[in-house]
């Protein structure tokens, strides 16, 4: 029982973290559209570009709590039924860590040609 609570726990934790990225990438899509709309933005552009790879560290570290919950649920799992079920949400974790994993590096190829994509105004992992 101390096992799954701390699994909820640390489902609850992971999904504060998102929720915060979730924010942050509003900040930069609303930033970016007062731009298109010539008005004042939030950041200068250097600022959204570190802001942007900074959030995608940040919801990394939420995707591997998750995977790690995956993981722990997927090693206490007792049935067969059970089993395969938490099989494939690790391996689906599993996929969202590699997305997320290329979105960074997106996010690090803009910084170096020091323009923003849709990758940087949007939250591609929601």
């Amino acid at each position: 029982m101390k096992k799954k609570i701390k699994n909820i726990d640390l489902q609850l934790i992971s999904s504060i973290i998102f929720i915060c990225a979730s924010i942050i990438s509003l900040t930069i899509t609303i930033d970016e559209k007062l731009i298109q709309e010539n008005k004042k933005n939030i950041y200068s552009k250097d600022e959204a570009l570190n802001l942007s790879i900074k959030n995608r560290l940040i919801i990394l570290i939420s995707i591997f709590i998750s995977l790690y919950v995956s993981y722990l649920n997927y090693k206490e799992s007792t049935n067969k039924k059970e089993k395969y079920k938490t099989s494939l949400l690790l391996f689906t974790n599993l996929l969202t860590l590699i997305s997320g994993l290329i979105i960074l590096y997106i996010s690090i190829l803009n910084k170096e040609e020091n323009t923003l994509s849709a990758g940087d105004t949007q939250n591609t992992l929601i």
